[in-house]
């Protein structure tokens, strides 16, 4: 036998259709004491399109202080992205100064330097700095600081700080940090625990 049952591997949630803000903040504050991720807001006047929600629904969920992170890897983009770095492998400061992965991030640059913060830039900057090279992966002289927001934090094992951030963004570069001035790994720990409150 390959597949076993699991039970509760489907559980209803509990709608809420209101006006009410009050009512609203409670039931969102509700769902995250239980351990949701946020709520959904959906027009209930929207037609039903299956694999859309664009314009009629909304995700709604606590986004945390973003971290300056030191970028430490990279890796080659493939398809119409190739000849660009375009997933960035990025890092916290331990308090020996060492660079501990906390994951990996490849949204919040633009393809066309006339729309913000470009791969291409991006990858101008970082070409320069290249240590080594291995397949599509490079690693990096750990130079350049971003900022990067994101929903929330968790252990992981894949990652050398044993922390993951989840949907991590870049915003933008800190030219006016070093990578002595990152987040350290203390920060890190305090805002996981910070967010399980």
């Amino acid at each position: 036998k390959i597949l076993h049952s699991k039970k509760k591997k489907f559980v209803i949630v509990d709608q809420l259709v209101t006006d009410d803000e009050e009512k609203a903040k409670k039931y969102y504050d509700d769902a995250l004491d239980v351990g949701h991720e946020g709520v959904m807001f959906k027009n209930l006047q929207s037609p039903y399109q299956p694999g859309s929600r664009v314009g009629h629904m909304v995700k709604f969920k606590p986004v945390m202080e973003p971290f300056e992170v030191v970028i430490v890897g990279a890796e080659w983009g493939t398809g119409k992205r190739s000849g660009w770095l375009t997933s960035y492998n990025i890092a916290c400061r331990d308090e020996n100064g060492e660079f501990l992965e906390v994951g990996k991030v490849s949204t919040g640059l633009k393809e066309k330097k006339e729309e913000g913060l470009s791969f291409e830039e991006m990858t101008k900057i970082l070409k320069s700095l290249v240590m080594k090279e291995r397949g599509r992966h490079v690693t990096v002289d750990p130079q350049i600081v971003i900022e990067v927001a994101f929903g929330e934090i968790q252990k992981s094992p894949t990652y050398s700080s044993g922390y993951a951030l989840r949907f991590p963004r870049i915003t933008r570069i800190r030219e006016d940090r070093g990578p002595n001035d990152c987040t350290t790994l203390k920060e890190v720990k305090d805002a996981y625990k910070k967010q399980k409150k």
